[in-house]
């Protein structure tokens, strides 16, 4: 099966377009300027890669990140020829900041008591997925949505997952990329650490300082090339192959020596069929932060061995800033048009080549007769890598179709107002309220020393359902469902700029709010070395992170995960954030919990089975087995307007209220009480179900 790219879209601080951002790049013109998308002042270093140009629509659910999302998303699909409502296509979307920018004075409005503590409609953008259900309603529908987020690595993950998809009949071609804006608590943050230069940054240069933040979208139309043939379309390049791993080493500082880099890097040319003798060319994540530079270019030395002194080197970041989750989506974009163009864009700023950083570095714009493949690498805090491999189209031996692997449930835990329960006990007794018991989470101290509660939530999750299971942390993955993220942590850090001034912003504090940093600490806690990442789905937050597991397990990007869900108690969340988006099935209060699940593909030690997987956006549209005698319908809430439009209409349903409370990751809970129900002999037939407007998930378990 070859994936061909057939569409591409960047918004940036160079262009609004593709072509425009990346003739500029080739260039060497530099879209940095002082930030006045807010107020800078104060800012130890107030330089970044703004986009100018673009107007923000009006709506409640609209900010700057969406805005940018939904302009590259279309010339994407613009390009390709595609149309949503003529082919089964898909959305993935990675991104960190949503609509933090627009949401900072409100939130802390509503801490100082400017502001009602009550739901407001403009925080409907604060979410991560609000882009992405934007661009579901404006420019889809989409056959199916997901949204993920991985620090800086976002849009790479984005892309390795559209690869898992399009293994599947059910999807024709994915849109997929990442987005992310500038804000206060970005900048403020990174200059906490020290990691901004003042100045234009100088990737792999002597001098170098840090990084410059930039912000925009990168959207890439990936279709089966069988797919695309049929449409007559000609490709723009062939993503050829992804890998995703986590360093399990520090939240913010990446390894040294660069093993996990050089290891996606590796596995993502095994899967390409590409040896370090076909790449002409590295698009280096190349942030210009001294730690970054010297780590990457050892891993890419260590990766293309003898050919190191052929293959050229380059990072965009000096011309177009840190763009976060956009990053590798952007970059994969650039490393596609390099590949059809012919031509590799330099890094700008670099007068005095670093001899640490010992790799072939462009300096100028260099044309070459083929540009036969490209890596692209993306890194993100809390050791969250991820390469991408674009090669001409068909240069390397077809990849053979990938039988998806059956998927198996070894383990589970739920942790909620009642304690670390039996996940059996879930279903039954009077509706649970309120926060997990702090002696629940017991952890080892060392370790969990810089936890925030989320990071607490998800590492006791993670260390319950794993334990006694024989899964190969090596290759096990984690994914963690959040819709809000921490937003009390967040708003409080906003704050604190207000009242004190950016420069007393915590450095200890930031890195604990970027989305994906509680699954980061659990990887870390866990020594977990698989892919690494976060889902935020509103109430199928859970669903879609088991979702997503099943997915990249299926797909061999990881022998096993540990999936769940989070939801932190909060009054912010409870009182100003859940109303917004609560369907009106809840019947209990907003309640703490966390659950896990231990997938893998080995059947060793398992419980259950996954018999079906099943996404759509109506539950009319759900193929399901019939229910056999005995079967049960597990869910988060009733879900019996979704189950009555299905053949198991007439199955009794339990819910996880009385365990979890109602919240919106209660999902994996609903999970969770399925698989201990099989394992007590409870059922020999288990429906989880979950559905929100426009997404409805189902998964039939037996015992393995």
């Amino acid at each position: 099966m070859r994936i061909w790219i057939t569409g591409v879209g960047v918004t940036s601080s160079l262009g609004l377009t593709a072509r425009e951002t990346f003739d500029k790049l080739v260039q060497g013109e530099r879209g940095l300027s002082r930030i006045d998308a807010f107020d800078v002042e104060g800012q130890r270093a107030s330089l970044g890669a703004q986009v100018r140009g673009i107007s923000v629509p009006q709506g409640d659910a609209w900010s700057r990140t969406t805005a940018f999302a939904h302009h590259a998303a279309k010339e994407a699909l613009d390009a390709s020829g595609l149309s949503t409502k003529s082919a089964r296509v898909g959305l993935i979307v990675g991104g960190t900041t949503a609509g933090m920018l627009e949401n900072e004075l409100r939130v802390v409005a509503i801490l100082s008591g400017k502001l009602p503590l009550a739901p407001i409609p403009e925080l409907r953008s604060h979410p991560l997925s609000s882009a992405t259900d934007s661009l579901d309603e404006v420019i889809g529908p989409f056959v199916r949505v997901r949204n993920v987020a991985s620090a800086c690595s976002s849009g790479v993950t984005a892309l390795s997952l559209a690869m898992a998809w399009l293994l599947e009949d059910e999807i024709d071609a994915v849109v997929a990329g990442g987005t992310d804006g500038l804000c206060r608590l970005t900048l403020s943050g990174f200059n906490a650490l020290s990691a901004i230069d003042p100045e234009p940054c100088r990737p792999f240069d002597a001098n170098r300082r840090g990084l410059n933040l930039g912000e925009g979208a990168g959207f890439l139309v990936l279709e089966r090339a069988s797919f695309a043939k049929k449409r007559g379309k000609t490709p723009i390049a062939e993503l050829a192959g992804a890998s995703l791993a986590a360093e399990a080493h520090h939240i913010t500082n990446p390894e040294s020596e660069g093993k996990t880099a050089a290891r996606v890097m590796r596995e993502a040319l095994r899967r390409a069929n590409v040896t370090p003798a076909d790449v002409d060319y590295v698009n280096a994540h190349g942030t210009g932060t001294p730690l970054n530079d010297a780590m990457e270019s050892k891993a890419i030395a260590a990766v293309m061995g003898a050919e190191t002194e052929r293959v050229w080197v380059s990072s965009s970041k000096a011309q177009i800033g840190h763009t976060l989750a956009a990053a590798g989506a952007i970059e994969a974009a650039i490393s596609a048009m390099c590949v059809r163009e012919r031509i590799l864009p330099p890094t700008a700023g670099l007068a005095s080549p670093d001899p640490a950083c010992n790799v072939r570095l462009l300096r100028e714009a260099t044309r070459l007769d083929r540009v036969r493949a490209v890596v692209s690498n993306s890194f993100g805090f809390g050791g969250m890598d991820g390469a991408v491999v674009i090669t001409e189209p068909e240069l390397a031996p077809e990849r053979s179709e990938i039988s998806r692997a059956r998927v198996y449930v070894s383990s589970a835990s739920a942790l909620g107002p009642r304690g670390a329960s039996d996940a059996g006990d879930l279903t039954t007794g009077p509706a649970a309220t309120g926060a997990v018991p702090d002696d629940v989470l017991a952890l080892d101290v060392a370790k969990a020393r810089r936890f925030d509660r989320a990071a607490r939530l998800c590492a006791a999750a993670s260390h319950m359902a794993l334990e006694g299971t024989t899964v190969d942390r090596a290759t096990c993955g984690v994914v963690f469902g959040s819709a809000f993220s921490s937003v009390d942590e967040a708003a409080a850090f906003v704050q604190r700029i207000f009242d004190k001034g950016p420069r007393l912003a915590s450095p200890a504090e930031f890195p604990n709010l970027v989305p994906s940093s509680p699954i980061g600490h659990a990887s870390i806690y866990e020594g977990l070395k698989g892919p690494a990442l976060a889902t935020a789905d509103l109430r199928t937050s859970g669903e879609s992170a088991i979702a997503t597991a099943i997915e990249l397990i299926g797909s061999g990007d990881a022998s096993a995960f540990v999936a769940g869900a989070a939801a932190v108690r909060s009054k912010l969340i409870d009182d100003a954030f859940y109303p917004l988006f609560d369907d009106g099935a809840t019947k209990a209060g907003r309640a703490e919990q966390c659950a896990a699940v231990v997938l893998q593909a080995s059947p060793r030690g398992a419980i259950a089975s996954i018999d079906r997987v099943a996404i759509r956006r109506a539950a009319e549209d759900l193929t399901l087995p019939a229910p056999e005698e005995g079967a049960q319908v597990f869910a988060s809430v009733d879900v019996r307007a979704w189950t009555e439009k299905t053949s198991w209409a007439s199955v009794p349903i339990e819910t996880v209220e009385p365990g979890v409370g109602s919240n919106e990751a209660s999902g994996a809970a609903a999970f969770a009480a399925a698989v201990r129900a099989i394992q007590r002999g409870a059922t020999k037939q288990a429906l989880v179900f979950g559905a929100r407007h426009n997404e409805v998930y189902a998964f039939v378990l037996r015992p393995a």
